[in-house]
């Protein structure tokens, strides 16, 4: 699925964007959801992510990051990606969904993993991968995954839209190492996800903790909190078997607290 053209004048957008951020600097708030308002005029698919910036002071209500916004993040920040997640941010969470995957899965699984980026979960996760696919919106980081020959397959996809969509044969574990934070209402994912997995299929999945329910983080992410998680996996046919509680990665040196899933689509 691949992004559609812009048709909006990129360097008005960026000197339109890049005052709305002077003026949120400067704390005049009411200025810059004015000026994010007028980027979301110019270029309606939100590249630049204005509504979560917008959301993040009670202004707007996305139920998911726009997928142009994703896109665009990732794939500006590609060639340095693992170096800023993993060395400078202590982001670990594939290894930490691998060894909770692990006493739960005894024969190469078919898999897919979700927002898989330059392929740190493929990477972790080849041992039990039979076939994986990797999934992502950034074109940049999908080419870097290539280059680990983890994945027989690769696909420019959102998510939700990949999982609602894929009518081959189901997969026997989804991993959704860092989607969740880019979501806000779940229950689509987890309706898409419990369509896509064969019964008995695992579900891995990591989020940011939320107090209640989901909401907008400032730093424009998407927190979760576990009744919420766990409720929303429920409906959709989910048996949670284990919830453990990690550290997401650092943000200037502060750890962020967050939950790893491992859920079983009932049979």
């Amino acid at each position: 699925m691949s992004e559609p053209t812009p048709l909006f004048d990129a360097d008005a957008l960026g000197e339109l964007y890049a005052n709305a951020r002077a003026a949120e600097d400067a704390g005049d708030i009411e200025t810059a959801a004015r000026l994010f308002r007028e980027c979301l005029v110019m270029d309606p698919d939100d590249h630049c992510g204005v509504a979560m910036r917008l959301a993040a002071y009670g202004l707007a209500t996305p139920d998911r990051a726009p997928p142009a916004y994703v896109a665009t993040l990732f794939d500006q920040h590609a060639e340095v990606f693992d170096d800023v997640l993993v060395s400078r941010l202590g982001y670990d969470v594939p290894a930490l969904a691998r060894a909770l995957v692990g006493p739960f899965v005894s024969h190469p699984v078919r898999m897919v993993d979700l927002g898989c980026g330059t392929g740190l979960s493929g990477e972790t996760f080849a041992d039990i991968a039979g076939h994986a696919i990797g999934v992502d919106l950034a074109e940049t980081m999908l080419a870097m995954a290539d280059e680990r020959d983890v994945y027989q397959d690769l696909y420019i996809a959102e998510a939700v839209d990949f999982l609602e969509t894929w009518d081959e044969a189901p997969f026997e574990l989804i991993v959704a190492t860092d989607v969740w934070p880019y979501l806000g209402d779940l229950a689509p994912f987890a309706a898409a996800a419990a369509k896509a997995l064969t019964p008995g299929g695992l579900l891995v999945a990591s989020t940011e903790r939320g107090e209640a329910g989901w909401s907008v983080t400032k730093t424009q992410r998407f927190a979760h909190a576990g009744a919420y998680v766990e409720a929303t996996l429920a409906a959709a046919g989910f048996e949670v078997l284990t919830s453990e509680a990690i550290i997401v990665r650092h943000e200037e040196g502060v750890p962020v607290p967050g939950d790893l899933v491992l859920a079983r689509r009932k049979g």
